[in-house]
């Protein structure tokens, strides 16, 4: 059963407390980009040996997240990959790079809501896994090199618009490459908190933010939503004056439990506002009936607004003479929207029918001692052997040596600095260093 929400007289919602804990989800898409298969079918006896390391991470987690850890997680849940190459918000790239394209600023609202459903698209697509838990330091850089997107106006996509360096130019990527790139790294380990800025150098777009999740238990499911140093994902349209949207974070639930088929839900709502354009959007996630089949309905609304006084983030507190267009469908099917304006309603897009764009990651042997697939090689290459006693020594093997780096940065009264973003974060909106753009704008070229 949904947990209740309170609100205050103008329908902002009053956050509600939450502890530290993980779960994710990952698309098979990725394995391409990878070249990583997941092997069907694991034993029941990594999810025994490897649930065992991960509580050596914890030890300072409140006692319902350690209960959570220690959850002995159904084999299939298992991938092999790490956390950061894990999560993101860049399943349609192609989507990110356009998102300056517009020259009407409620279409570029719209465009901006498009790509904020996309990021999802590796739920429609994927499958519930858990990921290696991130060491402090751990990095993770990639990019995509996509076309701009032709869109009907059915929201079908006119021609494909990612090109794959496994096979080639694709034959229907006409019209120039543009590249996107992707930086994450592991900023903190107390809490686990992970900076990631994405890049489209020549478009003029940018985003940025902080992962970092929190989890509540709700008796049936898990609920996962954002925690206190996560205030959402910054978008910078440079190209545009510097136009900044702030997007936050709703809920999952992750169900099923009870019948070990596990699926995700969402709850409460986006808010994307613009202060540059005066524009605002709500997207709610209309909850679920606990007894019936999960329908995944969302309903939005943009609107006028003045950001200095505007608190709304209820659809029925919109004013119906600042209203400009309405969103509505399934997160998992079709989005559509409507303008107030010319009345006519079109599809921003259909999750039936687009795929999640693979990433392209620098081969094994040209990653730095810090990226992910480095760090995580030997356990990812035991796991995919069903080597699982070998899998278990490899990760303790790399818990034990993160401990020493600690335990000599500590002798040596040195706290941590990131390589490639500023600490500390403000406002949840991490600052690359000048390593960090040497490395962003290196991958663009």
């Amino acid at each position: 059963m949904a947990s209740k929400q309170s609100f205050d007289e103008n329908g902002t919602r009053i956050p509600p407390p939450s502890i530290d804990s993980a779960i994710s989800v990952h698309s098979h898409e990725d394995d391409e980009s990878r070249n990583l298969k997941c092997p069907s079918g694991h034993e029941a006896a990594i999810a025994e040996e490897l649930a065992a390391t991960e509580r050596a991470e914890t030890e300072d987690t409140s006692m319902t997240s350690k209960i959570f850890i220690r959850i002995s997680l159904p084999s299939q849940l298992l991938e092999p990959v790490g956390n950061l190459e894990y999560w993101n918000f860049n399943d349609r790239p192609d989507y990110f790079a356009c998102l300056a394209d517009p020259d009407d600023p409620l279409e570029r609202m719209l465009g901006v809501i498009r790509w904020w459903y996309s990021k999802d698209l590796k739920y429609v697509k994927g499958r519930l896994c858990k990921p290696y838990n991130s060491i402090l330091g751990e990095q993770f850089y990639c990019h995509w090199d996509v076309s701009t997107p032709k869109f009907n106006v059915d929201g079908t996509i006119a021609k494909q618009t990612w090109i794959s360096e496994n096979k080639g130019v694709n034959e229907d990527a006409l019209g120039k490459s543009i590249r996107v790139t992707c930086l994450n790294e592991q900023i903190s380990h107390h809490p686990p908190v992970s900076a990631f800025f994405y890049n489209c150098e020549e478009k003029g777009v940018e985003a940025r933010g902080i992962d970092h999740i929190t989890v509540r238990f709700t008796g049936t499911s898990v609920k996962v939503g954002p925690g206190d140093e996560n205030k959402g994902i910054y978008i910078t349209l440079r190209s545009r004056d510097n136009e900044e949207y702030l997007l936050t974070h709703p809920w999952a639930s992750v169900n099923g439990w009870l019948k070990a088929n596990l699926y995700l839900t969402m709850s409460e709502h986006c808010v994307i506002t613009c202060p540059k354009t005066g524009l605002k959007a709500i997207l709610e996630y209309k909850d679920e009936k606990w007894l019936s089949k999960p329908r995944f309905v969302i309903e939005g609304k943009i609107f006028s607004y003045d950001s200095a006084s505007d608190e709304i983030t209820k659809l029925k507190y919109v004013p119906q003479d600042k209203l400009r267009a309405t969103v509505d469908g399934s997160w998992r099917g079709q989005v559509k929207a409507t303008r107030v304006d010319t009345k006519k309603e079109c599809v921003l897009m259909d999750m039936n029918i687009i795929e999640c764009i693979p990433k392209v990651v620098a081969p094994l042997e040209e990653l730095g001692e810090f990226e992910s697939r480095k760090i995580w090689y030997s356990v990812t290459s035991a796991i995919q052997a069903k080597d699982f006693s070998r899998a278990t020594k490899a990760k303790i093997a790399i818990e034990e040596q993160q401990r020493q780096r600690s335990a000599e940065r500590k002798a040596k009264g040195e706290e941590f600095e990131p390589v490639y973003f500023k600490v500390p974060v403000q406002e949840g909106k991490p600052e690359l260093k000048p390593a960090g753009v040497e490395k962003v704008k290196g991958r663009a070229q």
